[in-house]
């Protein structure tokens, strides 16, 4: 491993002086310490935090994966200028040499990004003085409790439509509904009752109440620490000002618990939040929470709305459970491992052609893997799937194109899956079950696969030919 360490420290080095280097460190510095003065957000203060944490970690991350592509010019560059031929002469394997070089990209990598996670912690902090809340009790609040906090969140327990769903399908079979349908399907049938079932249940009609049901609500309850309650609803029938007034009810007597009542006037298509206090989680972990669909302000008109909450737009329970500091180094970690891939892939290609070909290579990897999703959507989106590959030209091409992704999937990871800037952004907890999930996947299983694969190749390639 002195080896390894030796041509690391040496990567290193050669690193620092590449230019290219220090103008990325730069890039990444202005990026980071420039957008607060060029990001407004909302104009409120947690909407200059949160579009500025999106926006610097955004770049930061695209500049690094430009960086980690371009430092494998120092493996080709030892080809070229035969500076590889002092070095294997030593003699030292050509596996720890590519080793070596891996962990020298990986390590600078580590520091800028480093670098880059202080500085926007700082510029946090500086937004926070810098800026005012527009409101001390509202945004600032909002800011603390809901952007730099690690928050998990629990979706509302949905009933079980299926025995009354069988119970209906039975009584329509005994009255004869279905003898004139050709061809019914009765599982068909079936899920089509329980989905139906389900849609009435989301709706709340005029001066009609909602229960939910949230279990596995494992955070402290005292009284002073506060839980959120977070949902969207559809209206019809729009009031003229478009708000619409509810109150929700948190809480369950039966259970011991203190009862919290919190009118509302929200801005109709909109996600909202209310909190209340811990203590309304039951001891069992359980929190009950119902929905009145009533006006609570006399004084206001009074409006019959029909208020659906719809499945897209499940309601959610927020409760704390981490800080941010931890959350942030989570990201990194997540962002680390991307990078760690890309440094296998650079070299591997580098290894294999010349040097514009690998950073052409690379680059397109690293946009498949950010864009793998949208592509497989917009390919099913394109596709007909009833229609035969040879039915027409476009049809050819769109599977073809399918076939080639499908099989390119298995190589290419899923960088989208790994991201969680957003979930940084909005407060929302980067799990570390998530982050061993990145590091099991991108790190001990493909990147070893392709560092393994870069030492064979560089292994079986003669170094005295040189690629131009």
């Amino acid at each position: 491993m002195r080896t390894v360490w030796a041509v690391a420290n040496q990567m290193i080095a050669e690193g620092l002086r590449m230019k290219i280097a220090v103008v990325f460190l730069i890039l990444v510095g202005l990026a980071v310490v420039g957008l607060p003065f060029a990001i407004a957000g909302d104009a409120s203060l947690t909407g200059r935090v949160q579009s500025f944490l999106s926006y610097a970690f955004t770049a930061s991350g695209f500049l690094l994966a430009l960086l980690t592509i371009f430092l494998s010019w120092s493996l080709s560059d030892d080809m070229v200028q035969r500076h590889v031929f002092l070095i294997l002469t030593k003699p030292v394997p050509r596996w720890q040499f590519m080793l070596g070089k891996w962990l020298g990209i990986v390590l600078l990598d580590v520091a800028f990004l480093m670098f880059s996670g202080l500085v926007t912690y700082g510029m946090v902090h500086y937004i926070r003085w810098r800026y005012p809340p527009i409101e001390e009790r509202f945004d600032k609040a909002e800011l603390e409790n809901e952007v730099l906090v690690a928050r998990h969140a629990i979706k509302a327990r949905v009933p079980d439509f299926e025995k009354p769903s069988d119970e209906e399908f039975e009584r329509n079979l005994e009255e004869g509904l279905y003898a004139n349908i050709p061809k019914f399907n009765a599982a068909e049938e079936r899920t089509r009752l329980r989905n139906k079932n389900e849609a009435r249940w989301r709706v709340v009609g005029p001066l009609e109440a909602r229960e939910f049901e949230f279990e596995g609500v494992l955070c402290d309850r005292s009284p002073k620490r506060e839980v959120q309650i977070r949902y969207k609803t559809e209206i019809s029938s729009y009031p003229p000002d478009e708000i619409f007034r509810a109150i929700w009810r948190v809480g369950d007597a039966r259970k011991g618990t203190p009862t919290y009542q919190v009118p509302v006037r929200h801005i109709i298509g909109r996600r909202h939040t209310i909190r209340v206090p811990a203590d309304a989680i039951a001891a069992d972990h359980t929190l009950h929470v119902e929905f009145f669909n009533e006006n609570p302000f006399p004084q206001e008109p009074q409006y019959r709305n029909v208020i659906e909450f719809r499945k897209a737009d499940e309601v959610e329970l927020l409760f704390t459970v981490g800080t941010f500091e931890g959350n942030l180094i989570r990201l990194l970690i997540l962002m680390t491992c991307k990078l760690m891939f890309l440094a296998a892939v650079s070299l591997m290609m580098t290894a294999v052609f010349s040097f514009p070909v690998a950073c052409l290579s690379t680059f397109t990897i690293y946009v498949l893997a950010g864009a793998r999703p949208f592509i497989s959507e917009a390919l099913d989106l394109s596709s007909d799937d009833t229609a035969a590959m040879f039915s027409s030209v476009k049809e050819f091409l769109v599977q073809s194109i399918t076939y080639v992704m499908n099989a390119l999937c298995w190589a290419i990871p899923n960088f989208s899956y790994f991201d969680g800037v957003e979930t940084l952004v909005n407060g929302r907890n980067v799990g570390l079950v998530w982050v061993l999930q990145a590091v099991t996947d991108l790190v001990l299983l493909r990147t070893s696969l392709v560092l393994g694969m870069a030492m064979l190749l560089f292994q079986r390639r003669e170094v005295a030919e040189v690629s131009l």
